[in-house]
């Protein structure tokens, strides 16, 4: 019979077999697509949780390459094969059910932090938790990859101890070699981690300042106040001093108001009370309020002002100091204390 000759070893039954197993495959993958669509997504779209929503969109793929894998493996049985091209197949078909549990993990993973961890960022008021959430996903899925990559070259037969060894005395030179970077690296994520700032604040670091626009796994970002962009390697942030000014409920201001030598001490008193009331007053103004005549100036009876003004942005912190300073101008012209001003008396003594 025809179905009986043979063929580079194999009868065209045994290879009508083969087909058949491979049709089968296609045709239980198609099913198992429509089943998995039309059935099982309609009831998993009746639940409350997301779970087993985001569990059906990971494993379909998958699920559909381990069907046609079996499927085909099966019909593989059915032939004779020669050892070199039998072992080649039958690795080949390890890696495929291999990445297929890669693309599970790689698809679950990325599901359950969109759909879990996204919306709890997304209700904190820290937007350096924005950028935390993109590397994450993206450090994930590099980790998934190289654990995927090593348990394929261990299916087809390499040996990875020698090739981690390998890789470990690469990567310690690879590290030496780029220190600085690795330094940078551990730096942003300590920034990220750690929230010495978030964007938008403004912050003072080495004699410099400005406000941060972006925090990037190597490097910040600060406008300066005179409009420049200043990138700044993150180990050098990490490493110094930061001074966050957007972090203060308040700002100090500190004066000296001078009065003429010829004030008499009642008005002295009366200048420090007029200063105390104007500050107390205003509704921007909070405690410690300081007033105090401290020295005998070279031309001027000083008193020393200090109190804070709430800190509700760096306009109202003008706007308050001008309206306080012209109120004590008002109240000084009513009681007729005058501000002193540097001045010098010349004696000439006449031979």
């Amino acid at each position: 019979m025809a179905l009986d000759q043979l063929y580079f070893g194999n009868t065209l039954y045994s290879y009508m077999i083969f087909l058949i197993f491979i049709f089968f495959g296609v045709f239980f993958g198609k099913v198992m697509y429509i089943f998995l669509n039309k059935y099982v997504r309609v009831l998993a779209g009746k639940t409350k949780t997301k779970l087993d929503d985001v569990v059906l969109d990971a494993v379909e793929i998958p699920l559909i390459i381990v069907v046609f894998v079996l499927f085909f493996k099966y019909g593989l049985n059915n032939l004779v094969l020669p050892d070199n091209l039998s072992l080649w197949l039958n690795e080949s078909l390890t890696v495929a059910i291999t990445f297929a549990g890669v693309l599970f993990l790689l698809k679950i993973v990325d599901d359950i932090i969109v759909n879990y961890v996204v919306p709890i960022v997304e209700k904190s008021e820290n937007t350096l938790d924005d950028q935390l959430v993109p590397l994450m996903r993206k450090l994930v899925k590099f980790l998934i990859l190289i654990a995927g990559l090593m348990l394929i070259l261990s299916n087809v037969g390499y040996n990875i101890s020698a090739l981690l060894a390998g890789l470990g005395i690469g990567g310690l030179a690879v590290a030496l070699a780029a220190k600085d970077t690795i330094e940078n690296l551990i730096a942003g994520f300590i920034i990220i981690v750690d929230r010495p700032f978030k964007l938008g604040d403004w912050i003072k670091w080495g004699g410099k300042e400005g406000i941060v626009e972006e925090v990037g796994i190597r490097s910040t970002r600060v406008r300066s106040f005179g409009d420049t962009l200043i990138t700044v390697p993150n180990a050098n942030i990490v490493q110094t001093e930061i001074e966050n000014f957007s972090e203060r409920r308040k700002r100090q201001v500190k004066a000296t108001i001078g009065l003429t030598y010829d004030t008499p001490v009642e008005k002295v008193k009366r200048a420090k009370e007029i200063i105390e009331n104007v500050l107390n007053d205003h509704h921007g103004v909070v405690d410690p309020i300081r007033v105090s005549f401290v020295e005998f100036g070279s031309f001027s009876l000083d008193l020393r002002v200090e109190y804070f003004v709430r800190d509700f942005g760096f306009d109202f912190f003008l706007n308050t100091k001008d309206e306080i300073n012209i109120k004590i101008k008002e109240e000084f012209e009513k009681e007729n204390i005058e501000f002193a001003f540097p001045t010098q008396t010349v004696y000439y003594k006449k031979e």
